[in-house]
């Protein structure tokens, strides 16, 4: 692949701070501007990114973090060597069958959701989660509930839920807006597997860069959220660092048990949702394709459509031209479709040259990394609201806009990537 001129890195600066004023734009009304946030939480992104992109230091941690997350991928698929024979075997091994998501992939979800659950009840997720949640009390200013929660959705998914749980029922609206916008801005570890086995073969060092957009897309989310959603109110944790819990487990054994179970039924909810997902949106391309033939619009899609909209998107985050309409149709699917079909499709984009340039899968990759689309909008709201039944209709109505938020949020995490890439093969792992 190509490395594209330098001035797209600054292009992608002047689109974070675009994507800052039509964040503000969506939440005008709704109260005074948190500068201190939105300093801050630039700030904090743009720290990150110079760490992981500029400094020698930083890299170095990157390439550790992905060799780590690529060696932990190579002892979960002992399991799935066992079980399912040839079938778990990846492109390139002797007597594989090709890449098969289900059986490669998917089960990695098993695998880690127990190592996350042995983590917890060695009090050492709760450490990390902890560090990162005081940060964001002191410099973000956001309360230690939701700072609390933020943290954890860096590691966890839904199931972060459980340490805010007491302080859920009494949360204000920007609180839960924060935390729901998080939620779908950044990504659980039980699935970071799956999509690092989808991209590994042509982009080696993805681990390490989908570890650092989730961490990236955190304060992100915080200062989209509190743009869009101001805090009017009075947090009951306003100014206080909250520890989580300690082991929710009886032992170790019971910890990988119930995680591994737990593992199972995410597993489970993962392929039903692309069974459904998948077919109905197969059934309303068929029909809007249909309905396009009619009016001599041969080939509309709903996809197609969101890839419209997800263009100007893809120019902001620096996407050169040549790629962005490719870049701008993953965004716009992953909505409908899912991240991990969206990334299965970058993966053929990059096995096929379907990109020109190796910032724009650097940056693509880093844009996709979260849950923005509509079934996590569903699972979020109803797993949230569960825990507080008295504001599910209130939290309800914020799902879309906090959907809006996470994808804004997810986009701005592609700029600070673009803003710094250079050398895209380099950063892609190829001619290291």
């Amino acid at each position: 692949m190509q490395d594209a001129p330098l001035y797209y890195n600054f292009i992608s600066l002047g689109g974070l701070f675009c994507l800052l004023a039509l964040a503000r734009l969506c939440g005008l009304r709704r109260g005074p501007t948190a500068w201190r946030t939105l300093a801050w939480g630039v700030g904090l992104q743009l720290g990150i990114g110079a760490l992981v992109f500029a400094l020698p230091a930083g890299r170095g941690g990157l390439w550790a973090v992905n060799a780590a997350a690529t060696k932990l991928l190579e002892f979960s698929r002992a399991g799935i060597h066992f079980l399912f024979g040839p079938l778990g075997l990846g492109p390139g091994q002797e007597g594989s069958l090709g890449f098969i998501l289900a059986v490669q992939a998917l089960p990695t979800v098993v695998f880690f959701m127990a190592l996350t659950a042995l983590l917890y009840q060695a009090g050492i997720l709760q450490k990390i989660v902890r560090g990162f949640s005081h940060v964001f009390v002191r410099s973000l200013g956001t309360s230690g509930a939701e700072s609390l929660g933020v943290a954890s959705l860096i590691f966890v998914g839904v199931e972060s839920a459980g340490m805010v749980r007491p302080f859920l029922p009494k949360f204000t609206r920007s609180e839960f807006f924060c935390l729901l916008t998080a939620a779908m801005s950044t990504v659980a570890s039980s699935v970071l597997g799956v999509y690092v086995i989808t991209l590994q073969g042509d982009f080696p060092n993805i681990a390490g860069h989908l570890v650092s957009a989730s961490v990236i897309s955190a304060p992100a989310a915080i200062v989209v959220a509190k743009l869009m959603e101001p805090e009017t109110g009075e947090p009951l944790t306003a100014g206080q660092v909250v520890d989580p819990a300690l082991g929710k487990y009886g032992g170790y054994m019971e910890a990988i048990s119930q995680g591994s179970m737990d593992g199972v039924k995410l597993l489970v909810g993962i392929v039903a949702l692309l069974l459904s997902f998948l077919g109905l949106v197969a059934l309303a391309n068929g029909l809007v394709g249909w309905l396009g033939g009619l009016v001599g619009l041969q080939g509309l899609s709903i996809q197609g459509m969101l890839g419209w909209l997800g263009y100007p998107l893809a120019l902001a985050m620096g996407v050169p031209p040549v790629d962005a309409g490719a870049v701008g149709s993953l965004l716009g699917q992953r909505v409908l479709l899912t991240e991990i079909p969206t990334y299965v499709e970058l993966g053929k984009l990059l096995a096929g040259n379907g990109l020109v340039y190796g910032r724009s899968a650097v940056v693509a990759s880093y844009a996709l990394c979260g849950f923005a689309h509509v079934a996590s909008m569903a699972i979020f709201v109803g797993g949230f609201g569960a825990l507080a039944p008295g504001r599910m209709g209130e939290w309800s109505r914020l799902g879309l806009k906090a959907l809006w938020a996470a994808t804004l949020a997810t986009v701005m995490t592609g700029c600070v990537a673009g803003l710094f890439a250079s050398g895209g093969a380099t950063l892609l792992g190829l001619g290291q």
